[in-house]
């Protein structure tokens, strides 16, 4: 099988971000890679399974986490492995102390990391005597974000953090509005965990009340003097137990000035739909929070009978326990492409999936892990994250057009025989090494998602048992996207043809980059047709492609649904109404909310082509469309 040959950006990105001292070639890399992990194997089979490795990895077929490619064969074969984890702090000094340690060692070496504050009091909470003294969730997130402004691993990475806070939170509104302020919180993406009680208020209308350790606490309307001065005054809405109470959290945490005062107005509950409407008004505005359905998470999987999974990693393609991890490796659709055919290549996209599954749970077996905590959970359940990368390059060299009706129905048997194939090469690991620690068959075969299994794979698991509990997931994957140089994860490109801008001097200068399989299509004269970027695809086809996957990952899907700078909150919260209920998690990203952006995409009229096509000196660059575009911990 062919050696991949690296592009110009993808060999600039291999020698800054991967290249062992001394390495110039991706096939070097491929080479200490598979080695390290066919480590694992017993001895008479290390030879053939490093082998099968090495092609591969070295073809592109299999594409593994930057983790992995970055730390294999590093340290004398201690390194961390793993690219990101979740930690779950509990309401106490202590748990709060040790989630801000552990955080630092993940993020030494090299992990991104995911938390759920839900179970911290809420702001204002009395702590034993002491009344309203509790800083609350967010207070908490902004320690742990001060901690990760200071960690630099691999490569100079800087860490990439995930924030998320249950609907049911005293402390939502306080967190929703965190990230406005784009000076806070910048290692962290954020997420509101959504639950299908809450859906159905929004549906029907309802008042929302919150809660925590089983109290209830409502919105209440104060008027704030300022400096006391009855002609100067606003109102603000405090969340707390009672009027007496919610006054109290307003003395201590919404003066502006020491002279402010307070009079109650009222109760005045938040209606769930005023509440989803704000989630979305923010995110539009902003790009922060997206949504986790923690309810649809905990259901469709096969880990629910001894997990509990509270969050997810930085970019949410993984729902995890406290101190789960993701052991992330990626199948390049691109590839798959079969030139005689004009078809995929079905039995080479099999063995990749088969490859694919050995090889990472192998990475589980001779992984460092930061702490003894991460070990421990990542081998109860031997959960890997085998992605895809390259799904829109496949598309357009299969003719299809990304979105398009055609399109989810290829989806359907492409991601189904991937499923297949991945829970096929686990039982037989499982039945040739063990299966994970706590596999019991009648409690796993009735999990949601193991019941949507083939009859002959649900028989397999009851012979055999299955050595990964759960095994599939779709990373953004920008970065070795980039490096392979094609399409970012599930993800459309980002346009065929785009100018990149960047400030030099006080002056805006830019560039033309384009597509470099648009070029190759345009240069050999092919159909154009299907290059479509990820503004020209509309939300909803872009969820209708999220929400097909979905059905076939038994983990999560990270993907952004773009917006043009004309979307309005409304529409999107309508939208994201109507998916929700089929989505373990949603995103979205609206072109300009983030300020001046580094890349314009380019209209594909006749006109433009002719114009732009006809300048030589353009770059050519796979570009990902996704937003998870944190400093660090990588997500792929």
């Amino acid at each position: 099988m062919a050696i991949v040959k690296l592009g110009e950006l993808g060999q600039e990105i291999f020698e800054t971000r991967y290249a062992y001292p001394g390495e110039k070639t991706w096939a070097e890399r491929a080479k200490a890679i598979a080695r390290t992990i066919a480590s694992a194997e017993k001895d008479a089979d290390k030879e053939k399974i490093e082998k099968k490795f090495y092609e591969a990895i070295s073809s592109g077929d299999l594409i593994p986490g930057g983790r992995i490619i970055y730390g294999s064969g590093r340290n004398k074969g201690s390194h961390n492995l793993l690219n990101c984890f979740v930690i779950i702090p509990e309401d106490s000094v202590d748990s709060i102390g040790k989630t801000i340690q552990d955080m630092y060692k993940i993020s030494c070496a090299g992990g991104g990391v995911g938390f759920n504050v839900s179970k911290l009091r809420p702001r204002g909470d009395d702590i034993g005597s002491v009344a309203n003294s509790a800083p609350g969730a967010v207070s908490v997130l902004k320690m742990i974000n001060e901690v990760g402004e200071h960690v630099r691993a691999g490569k100079n990475r800087r860490t990439a953090l995930m924030g998320i806070l249950n609907i049911t939170h005293p402390d939502l509104l306080e967190f929703l509005s965190v990230k406005l302020d784009q000076g806070q919180l910048n290692n962290f993406n954020i997420s509101v965990a959504v639950t299908n009680r809450f859906l159905e208020a929004v549906e029907l209308g309802e008042d929302w009340f919150f809660s925590f350790n089983n109290k209830e606490y409502h919105m209440f309307d104060l008027l704030r003097r300022k400096r006391g001065d009855d002609n100067d005054s606003e109102i603000v809405r405090v969340v707390g137990l009672d009027e007496k109470d919610a006054k109290a959290r307003a003395e201590n945490f919404h003066k502006e000035d020491w002279k402010d005062t307070f009079e109650i107005i009222g109760q005045n509950d938040i209606k769930a739909k005023e509440l989803w409407d704000l989630i979305w008004k923010n995110s539009v505005e902003s790009g922060d929070p997206g949504i986790y359905n923690i309810d649809l998470a905990n259901k469709y999987t096969n880990v629910s009978y001894f997990e509990t999974l509270d969050a997810t990693n930085p970019c949410g393609e993984i729902s995890l326990p406290s101190y789960g991890n993701c052991c992330l490796g990626n199948i390049n659709l691109s590839n798959m492409y079969d030139e005689e055919t004009h078809t995929v290549d079905w039995k080479r996209l099999a063995r990749s999936v088969r490859t694919g599954v050995r090889f990472l749970d192998n990475v589980l077996t001779i992984n460092s892990f930061p702490t003894d905590d991460c070990k421990l959970v990542g081998q109860r359940s031997r959960r890997i994250g085998l992605g895809v990368l390259g799904l829109h390059y496949l598309l357009i060299k299969l003719g299809l057009k990304y979105g398009s009706e055609k399109c989810l129905e290829f989806l359907e048997r492409l991601f189904s025989t991937i499923r297949d194939e991945a829970y096929k090469q686990s039982i037989y690991l499982a039945r040739d090494k063990s299966p994970f620690p706590e596999f019991e068959y009648h409690k796993y075969l009735s999990e949601e998602y193991a019941r949507t299994l083939p009859a002959r794979i649900r028989m397999l698991i009851k012979r055999y048992g299955i050595r990964n509990a759960v095994m599939l997931t779709i990373p953004p994957t920008g970065t070795i996207s980039m490096l392979m140089g094609v399409s970012s994860g599930i993800e459309p490109i980002f346009s065929a043809m785009y100018h990149r801008r960047w400030r030099h001097n006080n002056t805006w200068k830019r560039k033309l980059v384009v597509d470099p399989l648009f070029a190759e299509y345009w240069n050999a004269n092919k159909d154009l047709s299907n290059f479509v970027g990820a503004y020209d695809v509309s939300p909803e086809d872009h969820i209708k492609v999220q929400a097909t996957i979905q059905r076939y990952i038994d983990s999560c899907i990270s993907k952004t649904i773009n917006l043009p700078s004309t979307a309005v909150p409304k529409d999107v919260s309508q939208c994201a109404l109507d998916y929700a209920p089929y989505l373990k998690g949603l995103t979205v990203y609206r072109a300009g909310s983030k300020g001046n952006e580094p890349l314009e995409a380019i209209s594909l009229t006749k006109g433009n082509i002719t114009k732009y096509m006809g300048e030589f000196n353009y770059e050519q660059e796979s570009t990902p469309s996704d937003s998870c575009s944190l400093q660090g911990g990588e997500c792929g």
